[in-house]
C-alpha cells in the first residue's frame, strides 16, 4: 500500500518521499533498487525526480514467491 505520494501527483520539489506499508514481504524494491521495511512493515524512501513526467515502480515479493508491483506516476514542474 502506497500512502504518499498519490499517483498522478503534481509536485514543485524535485526531492520527494515515497512511503507506505508492505505486509508479509520478503523482498521489496523501488526502481529495481532494494529498499527496507521496518518491523511494522513501514517503508520510506527519498526519490529525486527529473523535470516533467516521472514513473517509479515498486515491486514486492512475498515468502511464497508471489510478486506484485505498483506504478507511481508523478509530474515535477
Amino acid at each position: 500500500e502506497i500512502l504518499s505520494p498519490q499517483n498522478g501527483s503534481l509536485v514543485s520539489n524535485p526531492l520527494i518521499e515515497i512511503s507506505g506499508f508492505a505486509y508479509n514481504i520478503k523482498d521489496i524494491s523501488l526502481n529495481d533498487r532494494k529498499i527496507f521495511i521496518d518491523e511494522e512493515g513501514k517503508f520510506n524512501e527519498k526519490l529525486l525526480l527529473s523535470y516533467g513526467y516521472n514513473i517509479s515502480i515498486i515491486k514486492a515479493i512475498d515468502k511464497f514467491g508471489k510478486s506484485t508491483e505498483k506504478i507511481i506516476e508523478i509530474i515535477y514542474k
